[in-house]
């Protein structure tokens, strides 16, 4: 279902995050979204800042409150880019701070891909 390197990076990903990932390919449910998207982050963030990021909300900023540097951060863009099979554009990526604009940018992206004007434009 995914690539190699998705695969292996989900497998050391929490408990739960493929299957989440899986409920939200196929249903769009946002709880499921939730879970993949942070269990997608708690392995891409030190080991540190877990609870922090379990525990905390949207308002959380990448840099100072979880400890994201511009490498990690461009592998969690790389990680959502192949399982939301969307296409993130660095410039939008760097104005994002808090765990809630990546969010809601990660979903708005996923729906202008899914939707029906977006599938009809790619029909023959």
């Amino acid at each position: 279902m995914f690539s190699d390197r998705l695969e292996e990076e989900l497998r050391r990903c929490p408990e739960g995050t493929r299957e989440a990932l899986i409920a939200f390919l196929e249903n769009g449910n946002s709880s499921d979204f939730e879970t993949f998207a942070r269990g997608i982050l708690v392995r891409n963030i030190d080991e540190d800042y877990h609870d922090v990021l379990l525990s905390g909300s949207d308002d959380l900023r990448f840099m100072e409150d979880l400890g994201v540097d511009s490498l990690s951060m461009i592998e969690i863009a790389i990680n959502f880019e192949d399982a939301l099979g969307i296409a993130l554009i660095d410039d939008e990526l760097k104005e994002m701070r808090t765990l809630g604009e990546v969010k809601e940018h990660l979903l708005k992206r996923y729906q202008e891909k899914n939707s029906p004007s977006a599938k009809k434009s790619k029909t023959p």
